[in-house]
């Protein structure tokens, strides 16, 4: 039995090895797959191709399909339209023009317009092979096993232009078309290339000549060609492997692949990605020749059989067609984050991360929930398993034969001691405890604090007094007698603090302000503010001083010494300090910071705070108050980060983010990589929820939408063409129709409805970083046409009828005296009437607002009267919340804070949230004198959340206490 488990412990080593070398294998590149999840037609992809405007094009067995970074457009044959694509298997695409495209399929070659979205002609070559190429401008060739055609656009047809003399191999591997327009050949077993040029592609075919030009490309007969754009990859007689660069006539010598083709079989393509030569093998597989290590071969992504392939120089992608696996979309790794995920380390950590600390030997030491301690040594380099070590109390073992028992070690602190390499580890025991490098193994401190507690945070005052945050205890004050190998417990002491009559006995977070002054985030109860040499302590109910339920503090940043950030878990608070006087600001939703939960920040040198949040990574930037989330991009691999689990190393200023599966970190270098910004382009126009074609709705110079009065409820989308980062955030504006920019998200549709007639500038920008100042940005002008009688010249028309009938009715009227009656009537009784109005005013003043009309004594026209009695209404019906308030008046009655202030200050004298308390304390009176509520059950009803608060208040209003105030309103009632 017990040589059986020691197998099964070997082969399980084993496994993870192989699991960890797979996972850094090939490490310099990142991919993703495309399949029919995306919405691809097929998994088998023949040709890719990006155009002028930056879509993605794929061809596959089934259909055309059309990718902008976050939807697939599918084209197939439809026989119901005039002309459609002749075939499904699309094995070719390419440039025809800036606005169409060549679609070749194993049936002919279809020009498509990317306008339209439709087949413009057709083009069939029975009696031979072809392949049509082309460059960026829409120059077309057809290379043929017998003829050369070239695409007369006068004549919108193919011409043949000479007979093939050459033997071609593979015919789609053996040209290309310069961007002069000059086609390129380059024949088997020949050691030149054979060039093609036209003096025009657009006069008249009698009137066009064709020039053929050899120059010699390689001493030797070339074997093999791989052309892709410019570039050739060619290999010759002796197996040995060229890279020529036609665009700079330069020709590079790679290696002998001789060897390589005996054990790996035949090549499908060759061509450079970055430094390295990437080979396609026809078995299956990538071979990649490493130019930094003399090309040496790595074999990687067995899985993929590769039919075409696509660079896309401009974001340094790599396209490439699988045969059953879709797209597979390669890059370069340019990750905002390196990733070190617990479960690479060892199956058997389930803990997520808490305490984070790095020491000046570059080791890396993670607090877990619940397997204790890890040690990384050199995290910045490559991973070795078998280095890892994890501790706890029992002792250390290597983290690949670790596994976790019954016994539970959480580690929620590490802090470096003033003196010497050791650190304190903050656990949840009633022992103290702290790493020795000495004797390599967490030491527990002599003596108990009595109180089985967890430490969150740790100030160290001297060499022999500690200052203990706690979860679960409140604040401990330890003194140490270190004059002993091992410390021991001198003394302790707590330190009881209130709020509200109830004991604060949760802190979370630890900030040391100067040298004697602690600042701790408490769990439900806002800042408590201890001053260690007085001993004195101050609460700082931030939902209070805000009004927003942020009392639940998760992490403290300090951003300068008299500013601090505080991470809860209802948004981020700013907050100034000055002496025991604060300042808190609040930062939500609505500024911009999308998840509101924050567990852990980091602030970098140029002020940045780095945020871990229930949802993503947070940048933000206090100066400009602009955030942007990272969710599972950048190579970011953790979406829900911990508590704790934030730090920032005072080495090499790298920042860690802790999660429930494993830490991020970075550095200066990777959080300043710089950003490729592609370009805006309109996708959809969708008209009444149905989408339309947007090319039948463009003036003819594509400026300006134009659209009838009836559909002016629509909506466009647009997309950023940037295929490696999903996390773009959009604003938009209709210019005429918007009062201001949207805000910033990753919602990429503009709905409007109902937009009048006119002309409008629709503006659209999108943002990749939080510094952004400056925006990619697209517009394009709008035109509502109006109906006819909507018109100018109908107003006018109706306009000047309505007048002469009204003319003609005031002449009879005047004909008849019926003016100068009038003025009689209105001299001897206006007075009158004006005081009639007056006390039909103050009527209905007092019928609408009771007995609170004379809270507003300025209030006196009906439009004001019936403003207060729409005030009174939502007050009442919203009386029991506690939010309910100046903001959440002025949003009821759709105004702005403002402007909702002055004006019921303007008709009572006094501001509204003082009202507002008046409406409370009258409301409990009645309640109180009324009913048989009890008196929590009254304070609950009139939307008071503090019992202390409402006392306070309801003695100030009637002089006494609420049950003496019952008391004596309802003994008055019996005595009646």
């Amino acid at each position: 039995m017990g040589r059986g488990f020691h197998y099964i412990k070997i082969c399980f080593a084993a496994i993870l090895m192989a699991c960890v070398q797979l996972v850094f294998a090939s490490g310099s590149y990142s991919s993703f797959t495309i399949n029919h999840l995306q919405g691809l037609s097929n998994s088998a992809v023949l040709s890719i191709l990006q155009d002028n405007q930056g879509l993605m094009w794929f061809g596959t067995y089934d259909g055309l399909n059309c990718y902008d970074g976050r939807t697939i457009e599918v084209f197939r044959t439809d026989f119901s339209k005039g002309r459609t694509l002749d075939n499904n298997i699309i094995s070719r695409i390419q440039i025809a023009a800036d606005d169409k495209l060549w679609v070749q399929s194993f049936s002919g070659v279809n020009l498509f317009s990317t306008d339209s979205l439709s087949v413009i002609d057709n083009y069939i070559f029975p009696d031979e092979e072809t392949i049509v190429f082309s460059n960026r401008k829409g120059n077309s060739w057809i290379v043929g096993k017998r003829n050369i055609y070239y695409y007369n656009v006068r004549h919108r047809c193919f011409v043949k232009a000479g007979k093939m003399n050459f033997h071609l191999d593979n015919l789609q591997q053996s040209a290309f078309v310069d961007e002069k327009g000059e086609l390129h050949i380059v024949p088997v077993n020949d050691t030149k290339m054979y060039h093609f040029s036209l003096n025009s592609f657009s006069t008249d075919s009698l009137q066009t000549n064709l020039q053929v030009t050899s120059s010699l490309l390689h001493s030797k007969p070339i074997k093999k060609t791989f052309i892709q754009s410019e570039v050739i990859c060619f290999i010759d007689s002796a197996d040995d492997l060229y890279l020529y660069d036609a665009s700079k006539k330069s020709k590079v010598y790679i290696r002998n692949v001789g060897e390589l083709l005996r054990k790996y079989g035949s090549f499908m393509n060759v061509f450079p990605f970055y430094d390295d030569v990437l080979i396609t093998l026809h078995t299956g597989g990538i071979l990649r020749l490493m130019a930094s290590q003399q090309y040496q071969e790595d074999l990687m992504r067995v899985d993929l059989r590769i039919f075409s392939a696509y660079t896309d120089s401009q974001q340094g992608i790599l396209w490439m067609g699988t045969d059953g696996a879709g797209v597979v979309k390669f890059a370069k790794k340019d990750a905002l984050v390196t990733n070190l995920m617990l479960s690479r380390m060892s199956p058997s950590i389930s803990g997520q991360v808490r305490g984070i600390m790095t020491d000046h030997y570059g080791t890396l030491w993670i607090g877990t929930k619940g397997d204790g301690l890890i040690r990384i040594p050199n995290y910045q380099k490559e991973l070795d398993i078998n280095s890892l070590l994890i501790y706890s109390p029992k002792g250390k073992w290597a983290l690949s034969e670790y596994v976790r028992g019954p016994n539970f070690y959480p580690v929620f602190m590490l802090k470096k001691k003033n003196h010497g390499d050791d650190f304190w580890v903050g656990m949840s025991d009633s022992l103290l405890y702290y790493y020795s490098y000495q004797s390599d193994k967490l030491v527990p401190v002599q003596g108990s604090i009595k109180y089985s507690t967890e430490i969150h945070g740790l100030y160290e005052e001297n060499d022999s007094v500690l200052w203990l945050a706690t979860l679960g205890t409140g604040l401990i004050k330890v003194v140490l007698d270190v004059s002993h190998d091992v410390p021991q417990i001198k003394r302790f002491r707590r330190f009881r603090c209130f709020a509200e009559q109830k004991e604060i006995v949760e802190y979370s977070s630890l900030w040391v302000q100067g040298d004697s002054v602690l600042w701790m985030g408490s769990r439900g109860q806002g800042l408590v503010r201890f001053d260690i040499r007085k001993n004195e302590y101050q609460v700082y109910s931030l939902r209070a001083m805000l009004g927003k339920a942020v009392n639940d503090v998760l992490c403290l940043c300090e951003y300068d010494k008299s500013h601090v950030f505080v991470g809860t878990t209802a948004g981020l608070v700013s907050v100034q300090v000055n002496g025991r006087n604060i300042v808190p600001s609040y930062i939500g939703r609505e500024q911009g910071l999308v998840n509101e939960m924050v567990h852990g920040i980091v602030k970098d040198d140029a002020g940045i705070l780095w945020m871990g949040t229930n949802k993503g990574m947070i940048k933000y930037d206090p100066v400009s108050g602009g955030s942007y989330t990272y969710y599972y991009s950048k190579g970011i691999e953790i979406g829900e980060f911990s508590d704790d689990s934030y730090y920032r190393s005072p080495y090499n200023g790298d920042i860690f983010l802790g999660g429930v599966d494993g830490l991020l970190y970075m550095n200066d270098r990777q959080s300043s990589i710089p950003e490729y910004y592609p370009k805006l382009v309109l996708r959809k126009l969708i008209i009444d929820r149905e989408e339309v074609n947007l090319n039948r709705y463009y003036s003819d110079d594509k400026k300006m939408i134009v659209l009838p009065e009836g559909q002016n409820t629509f909506s466009l989308q647009f997309v950023a063409l940037d295929y490696l980062n999903a996390d773009i955030e959009y604003a938009y504006i209709l210019e005429g129709y918007d009062e201001k920019w949207s805000l910033f998200s990753k919602e990429n549709e503009a709905v409007f409805k109902d937009v009048p007639p006119g002309k409008y500038v629709f503006r659209v920008r999108y943002k990749k970083d939080v510094l952004d100042t400056v925006y990619e940005e697209y517009s394009v002008v709008i035109k509502i046409v109006p109906f006819w009688y909507h018109t100018i010249w109908a107003y006018l028309g109706i306009s000047l009828f309505i007048i002469l009938c009204l003319s003609g009715y005031v002449y009879r009227l005047y004909r008849k005296g019926f003016f100068s009656r009038l003025a009689r009537a209105w001299a001897i009784s206006g007075r009158g009437l004006e005081e009639i109005r007056l006390e039909e005013n103050l009527s209905m003043k007092e019928k609408a607002l009771g007995s609170w009309s004379a809270y507003f004594p300025y209030c006196i026209e009906s439009e004001q009267i019936t403003f207060i009695q729409r005030i009174l209404e939502i007050i009442e019906a919203n009386l029991d919340k506690e939010e309910l308030g100046p903001t959440f008046l002025a949003e009821k009655m759709h105004i702005s804070p403002r402007q909702f202030y002055r004006k019921f200050k303007d008709l009572s004298g006094i501001a509204p949230s003082d009202f507002i308390k008046k409406y409370r304390m009258d409301k409990a009176a009645q309640l109180l004198s009324d009913t048989d509520m009890s008196i929590q059950e009254v304070i609950e009803s009139v939307g008071i959340s503090s019992r202390p608060y409402f006392y306070k208040e309801f003695a100030d209003k009637y002089g006494t206490t609420p049950k003496n105030y019952r008391a004596r309103h309802k003994g008055a009632a019996s005595a009646n």
